[in-house]
This record gives structure tokens, C-alpha cells and sequence, in this order.
């Protein structure tokens, strides 16, 4: 794994840490992502823990060229968690986890980095809190634009009806109701039935 923190202090701390977990390998430590980058050629990378707090906007950047130069890395934020658009730009990107310092603890660093290893996700409870506010945010922006036919189509969804329940209920044809379901899923900015059903918790 790899550990890129600015700050020496935190990076010798977290390699401390990680000499109690004989099954986790440091390969590199770094003081920036650019310098994770210029090096990761010949290491096999399997787990990157970067904070992104020190490069403020570029640090979602740096996310982005990790998953294009190290697409395999599993990447884990390791950051203070004060800033929701960050937090949210970091989950559009697929990172694997999300962990707060101020409530990291050994263990659960390690037990972060297991989980995301072996293609699991560990993010903290700040994740959960920013992406409902995001998606309550968005929700109303959203149903404003869907039609009076495509929210009755959206509540049948949610309700857990097929094409076929809805195209019944509705009276209109299957084809119809798979049409409806396609403007909305492009409304809502989702790609499926399920996430569509989210919207309306």
C-alpha cells in the first residue's frame, strides 16, 4: 500500500500503526500525490490512503489521475471531513473508502484497509450524512422537472411495480412505461430503478 500525507508526523505515525498488521506491505510513503504518481511505475499498488485536504481543489484531481495511471488501486481518503463537495466529488470518483481523522483509531485504519482490499467499502458515517444532504438537495430540483405522468410512473417504482404493474395500472402500453422510465432515470441523474426509488425517501 501507499501512505501520502503532507505532514511527516502523520506519515511516520500511520507506518507505525501498519507494523502491527503483518499483511499489510507499505511500499511507498509520499508527502504529495504528484509524488505518488511520478513513482507508482514499477510498484504494485494495491491500496492508496492520501489525504486530499492539502491540495484543496486539485486534491480530486490527483483522485482522478490515480484511477487512470493505478486503475487497480483501491483508494482510501484519509482526510478531515469538514467539506461536503469534496466529500461528494470524492464518491463520484468510486473511491473505495472515506476516513475522518479526527475519528481515526488504529484499528479501525487497519480494519479500513482490509475491507477496501478485499473489494469492500469503508466509509464514515460524514460520507452518509453529506450524500443525504446532496441528494435531498437535489431531489427537489429534480421532481420539479419530472411531469405529472413520469411522478406517477416514479411512485409505482418505488412501490416496487413492474413495467407490466405499471403499464396496468396506468392504462398505457409497456413501451410507453419503459419511455417514462428512461426520462426519468435521465432527470434524476441515476442509472437505475432502484437509486430512482432512493429519491423519494
Amino acid at each position: 500500500m501507499v501512505i501520502c500525507d503532507r505532514c511527516a508526523t502523520i506519515r511516520s505515525g500511520l507506518q507505525f500503526l501498519m507494523s502491527a498488521a503483518p499483511d499489510i506491505n507499505i511500499v511507498l510513503t509520499a508527502s504529495s500525490q504528484a509524488e505518488v504518481l511520478s513513482q507508482s511505475d514499477d510498484l504494485d499498488i494495491e491500496v492508496i490512503l492520501v489525504d486530499i485536504e492539502d491540495e484543496k481543489a486539485a486534491g480530486i484531481q490527483y483522485l482522478s489521475n490515480f484511477r487512470e495511471k493505478i486503475p487497480d488501486a483501491k483508494i482510501v481518503v484519509f482526510t478531515n471531513c469538514c467539506d461536503n463537495q469534496q466529500i461528494i466529488g470524492t464518491v463520484k470518483l468510486g473511491v473505495a473508502g472515506f476516513q475522518c481523522k479526527q475519528l481515526a483509531d488504529a484499528d479501525k485504519i487497519i480494519s479500513a484497509i482490509r475491507t477496501v482490499h478485499g473489494g469492500g467499502k469503508a466509509l464514515d458515517p460524514c460520507v452518509t450524512e453529506a450524500l443525504l444532504s446532496h441528494m435531498q438537495t437535489s431531489q427537489g430540483k429534480a421532481q420539479a422537472q419530472l411531469s405529472a405522468r413520469e411522478q406517477e410512473v416514479l411512485d409505482l417504482i418505488a412501490a416496487g411495480k413492474s413495467n407490466n404493474d405499471i403499464a396496468n395500472n396506468l392504462l398505457i402500453s409497456v413501451r410507453t412505461v419503459k419511455f417514462h422510465v428512461s426520462s426519468i432515470l435521465s432527470k434524476l441523474g441515476v442509472k437505475n430503478r432502484t437509486q430512482a426509488a432512493l429519491w423519494l425517501l
